[in-house]
């Protein structure tokens, strides 16, 4: 088989990637995205810390002004019940002068006096006689420090004393030793709270720093990640303005940049493809003109030549029949390859003057079918495998016909070189996202190999002992003049052999 192309290109390979990982202090892009995320980190940052400075302030204010009515309420209610403890001390003192004034015999007489606790008679440092309330009454009441009045009638050297110990309600104790408690509290606060409120504000000041430098640091990977890949989008234009058209971004992710990437690498393939189509335009130009060349130079003499043979063998009139048969066979000799050269002539001229293309909307699934009815030479060997759903493209029928008969051709002679029976199959496929459909031609032939498909339509190039090389080359100029590719790849099971894809310009692009 006669087909091969060039390999293709890893788009992923190191010589066809531009990657910068070199650190470098911000550019200018790269500064201005970090002012706008600073701004943008800055600004609600400095309305809060503002907006917390004027509420800490107010409320502080505030808590001043509650504080200060707090400690003179609270001044004032340990004050009343000082004043309080203070007239019950002393009306006790009072109530024990006026109890040791009575006349009584025993101290549970006592007992019907308010708020006495204790009561006991002493002579000298001995307790005569002593009376105390009832537990439940002592567990509700607060000891008050006992009164020691002398009794009528007690002598110098043993005097006669009354020992009296009142109580006070315990609950109202409790709230004197509450509320002291509290007053006590809120002197602290006031000695704590003006050293605590800078510190909470240079607390507040750090974690701002902090969020600013937080917030910078996530700017510049954020501008460093973006301005990467435009850097690598930049330096791959820059080797394309060099010529180079086999770099490629190869984005990964899926944001407006990567899809940039992907349109960029998109565009290079393109050019790449566009800048293939026309050199092998030229090149095929170019051997056009010394095929017209050639075939006029030969074609020439090829008819003086033949009626010169055709003279001598005709105007012969010896009698050696030995010489006779050299002639004939000479001239036999000749004839054929004359005829063989004038059907080399033929083709450079057929191959020198390709008509123009003028193409129109074709049904493809139809013109293959077509195709195959007009060549029953291939029966049992042509197969059509016909889409759905029509697929029409622009495209002119005499040429793809042509175009289908050179690959045909081809398929059948490289799997009868082979060794094999010729099996063949026509496809067709369609690319609704990129425009474009696609005529297959699978054989069972050998293949080609992959060092080869990239000269296979070269003009003049053939790997066949009587062939010229130029019916693929044919081809390829026939598919490019309609605006598409062709291009060679291995066909699937149970073929094996070689793929022959013919691509089109579908009706509506």
């Amino acid at each position: 088989m006669t087909a091969p192309r060039s390999p293709m290109r890893d788009p992923m390979g190191p010589a066809a990637r531009v990657r910068s990982r070199r650190f470098s202090l911000p550019g200018r892009f790269e500064w201005k995205i970090l002012a706008a995320v600073f701004i943008v980190a800055t600004l609600p940052l400095m309305a809060t810390g503002v907006l917390l400075s004027r509420t800490l302030a107010a409320v502080s204010a505030i808590n001043a002004r509650h504080q200060q009515e707090v400690r003179n309420s609270l001044g004032e209610a340990l004050e009343i019940y000082r004043t309080t403890f203070a007239q019950a001390k002393e009306g006790f003192r009072v109530r024990a002068d006026e109890l040791a004034a009575r006349h009584f015999t025993r101290a549970a007489e006592l007992a019907d006096v308010p708020d006495l606790l204790h009561a006991r008679v002493l002579e000298g440092e001995k307790i005569v006689d002593e009376w105390s309330v009832a537990p439940e009454a002592l567990e509700r009441s607060r000891e008050a420090p006992p009164n020691l009045v002398e009794l009528p009638g007690s002598r110098p050297g043993a005097p006669r004393m009354l020992e009296l110990t009142f109580g006070i309600d315990r609950q109202v104790y409790a709230d004197f030793l509450s509320l002291r408690q509290a007053v006590d509290q809120e002197h602290e606060l006031d000695r704590v709270l003006p050293l605590l409120l800078p510190g909470v504000f240079r607390g507040v000041a750090l974690e701002i720093a902090i969020v600013l430098v937080i917030a910078t640091l996530i700017g510049l990977f954020v501008a460093r990640r973006a301005t990467v890949r435009v850097g690598t989008l930049r330096a791959a234009a820059s080797r394309v303005a060099q010529g180079d058209l086999s770099v490629r971004v190869a984005p990964t992710g899926r944001d407006e940049l990567d899809e940039l990437g992907r349109a960029f690498d998109r565009m290079v393939a393109e050019l790449d493809d566009a800048r293939s189509r026309l050199e092998y335009l030229q090149k095929v130009s170019a051997w056009q003109e010394v095929a017209r060349r050639l075939a006029h130079e030969i074609k020439n003499p090829l008819t003086p030549i033949q009626l010169a043979v055709q003279e001598l063998r005709s105007q012969y009139r010896g009698g050696d029949p030995a010489y006779q048969r050299r002639l004939d066979t000479a001239a036999d000799v000749l004839d054929e390859e004359i005829g063989a050269i004038r059907r080399l002539v033929d083709d450079f001229s057929a191959f020198a003057k390709l008509p123009k293309v003028e193409p129109g909307p074709v049904d493809l699934g139809t013109l293959l079918e077509d195709f195959a009815r007009a060549h029953p030479e291939w029966t049992g060997q042509l197969q059509v495998d016909r889409p759905a759903r029509p697929v029409e493209a622009l495209c002119d029928k005499m040429l793809l016909r042509r175009v289908l008969a050179n690959l045909v051709e081809n398929a059948v002679q490289a799997a009868a070189g082979a060794g094999r029976a010729p099996a063949v199959r026509l496809g067709i496929t369609a690319d609704a996202a990129s425009g474009t459909a696609a005529i297959y031609v699978d054989d069972n032939g050998p293949g080609v190999p992959a060092g080869a498909r990239h000269r296979v339509f070269d003009p003049y190039f053939t790997t066949k002992e009587n062939g010229t090389g130029l019916g693929l080359a044919i081809v390829r100029k026939i598919v490019i003049d309609h605006g598409g590719d062709v291009s060679i790849t291995d066909a699937p099971p149970p073929y094996g052999g070689a793929r022959f894809r013919v691509a089109l310009p579908t009706l509506v692009a």
